[in-house]
């Protein structure tokens, strides 16, 4: 079968139905799950490691586990903290409201991670870290640098029109204030472009602790023109605004900010046309269509007859004028109840945009971690219902918060559609460090999951040959009996080579 690469469009030029990048291959959420979109195919892979609730994971160009950023620090690939990711060594509170990290422009294997903190300080800073620093196991080289005070949790990135910097977005705590930095390959420029639009976030602690104005999502299109925020209109009422965003100077404008927890939908009886209004008390997720066209805002509902809360999505198709968009919403899916007061983590978001091409809806349950996969939108009204296929979670039951990410990359090869064929890119095997002391850790990009490893030595000779151990998006290299020197370590699945990877131990 023969495949294509497409790339998505960029500003208000049509936008071709794709997405997905390799950066975005790997996610991570709580407390230990693992999702590989390799070759934009979905698969969930137990891990040993113990994430916390803010999270988020980098992966290199063609898709292998790069790093992984929580409230503990930054982890490289085996993840084992890069020298001076502590936490504690940055100066990070124990909690915080968000991390995302992006390339820096033109430096291969340098890393932003970005940061906002909670209530308490609402600040916004960013450290630099080098993936090939410590033979690979990764190092902080800059930072911590506290950019901004009085910020809110929301926090979004997109690339610049000039096909090589980034924006990254902000909003002001108690304004209605965004503030654009631009990411350049001298770093994050410290003067931001500030634009007034959209509704009057209240000030901290006017809704919390659960706050759609500090906490809810906020998310920009594939194509970067558009942005997504929740926000407060009263307690227990959380509305969503919708923002155009100029990708070459920075600026924000509002569209509508009038997307409300209503729906439409047909009476099978009458065939009449009935709104349904509903009660939310917090925007935990916001994304788009990879198409641009339609926007999904998932809103938690805590008047349920038992007090458990549910959470479900509105569709709003951007096709329309403003006032429309806000007028002829359609709901698309109910959930069950959680089983205590409010679920497992409101303050996180819940829906995301996978690099697939699909939604995928975190519910608020308690002891039962799953996530809901959406392949059938957009809806349309009076079409047939949406039956979202379920993605258990191996082994873990609990779930908190999806991850943020930038919708694309510079760098990163743009999507393939369907299978690749026998004349794909070549598998490519990463092992961190190398050499290797005890233990280390393969990454796979452009490769299924490895069942087997071959090792020989510098003779060509086999050394050993055992299962493979993984551990995530990474197999576990052990070092046992195997004296210092050079080998190769022949990757398998199925009993086909996938690839080969030379190991140092020292």
């Amino acid at each position: 079968m023969v495949t294509a690469r497409v790339l998505c469009a960029l500003g208000l030029l049509p936008v071709i139905p794709v997405f997905g990048q390799a950066r975005n291959y790997n996610i991570t959420f709580g407390p230990s799950n693992w999702l590989n979109f390799y070759n934009e195919v979905l698969t969930t892979i137990p891990c040993t490691y113990q994430i916390t609730a803010r999270n988020a994971t980098m992966s290199e160009p063609d898709g292998a586990l790069c790093m992984i950023v929580d409230e503990n620090g930054i982890h490289n690939a085996n993840f084992d903290l890069v020298q001076g990711g502590a936490a504690a060594t940055l100066g990070w509170p124990a909690e915080l409201a968000s991390i995302l990290i992006l390339p820096k422009p033109e430096a291969p294997l340098r890393y932003f991670v970005f940061v906002n903190t909670t209530e308490t300080t609402k600040q916004a800073g960013y450290v630099e870290v080098d993936m090939s620093a410590n033979l690979g196991t990764g190092a902080v080289i800059g930072g911590p640098t506290w950019y901004m005070s009085n910020c809110t949790g929301k926090l979004a990135a997109t690339p610049d029109s000039n096909g090589a910097d980034y924006w990254l977005v902000q909003h002001a705590d108690g304004t209605d204030e965004f503030h654009s930095f631009r990411l350049t390959t001298s770093g994050l420029l410290p003067t931001p472009v500030i634009s007034t639009a959209g509704p009057m976030l209240g000030v901290t602690g006017s809704n919390a602790p659960y706050s759609s104005d500090y906490y809810g999502s906020m998310r920009f299109s594939v194509g970067g023109n558009q942005m997504l925020m929740g926000f407060d209109v009263a307690p227990d009422t959380m509305a969503s605004a919708l923002y155009w965003f100029d990708a070459t100077t920075g600026s924000v404008s509002l569209r509508t900010s009038a997307l409300r927890d209503r729906s439409r939908y047909i009476d099978p009886f009458t065939s009449d046309t009935l709104t349904a209004q509903g009660i939310s008390a917090a925007v935990v997720g916001v994304d788009f269509m990879a198409t641009d066209d339609f926007a999904y805002v998932t809103y938690l509902d805590t008047t349920i007859w038992d007090g458990s809360g549910d959470s479900h999505i509105v569709q709003y198709d951007l096709s329309l004028d403003e006032e429309q968009i806000a007028e002829q919403p359609l709901g698309i899916s109910g959930h069950q109840p959680g089983l205590g007061p409010w679920g497992v983590d409101t303050l996180g978001t819940s829906l995301i945009l996978a690099a697939d091409g699909k939604l995928y809806l975190r519910g608020p349950y308690q002891n039962w971690g799953v996530l809901e996969q959406f392949n059938s939108l957009p809806v349309a009204l009076g079409g047939p219902p949406v039956n979202p296929a379920v993605v258990y979670m191996p082994g873990t039951f609990d779930t908190w918060a999806l991850p943020l990410f930038c919708k694309r990359y510079h760098d990163s090869e743009p999507a393939w559609l369907g299978v690749r064929d026998d004349v794909a890119e070549k598998s490519f095997f990463r092992v961190v460090p190398n050499p290797i002391a005890h233990q280390g850790a393969m990454t796979w990009g452009n490769s299924p999951q490895p069942d087997h490893l071959v090792w020989r030595d510098a003779l060509g000779r086999v050394v050993r040959s055992e299962p493979a151990l993984n551990n995530g998006p990474t197999t576990v290299l052990a070092r046992k009996e195997l004296s210092t020197g050079l080998y190769m370590v022949e990757v398998l699945r199925d009993g086909k080579t996938l690839g080969t990877s030379k190991v140092m131990f020292e």
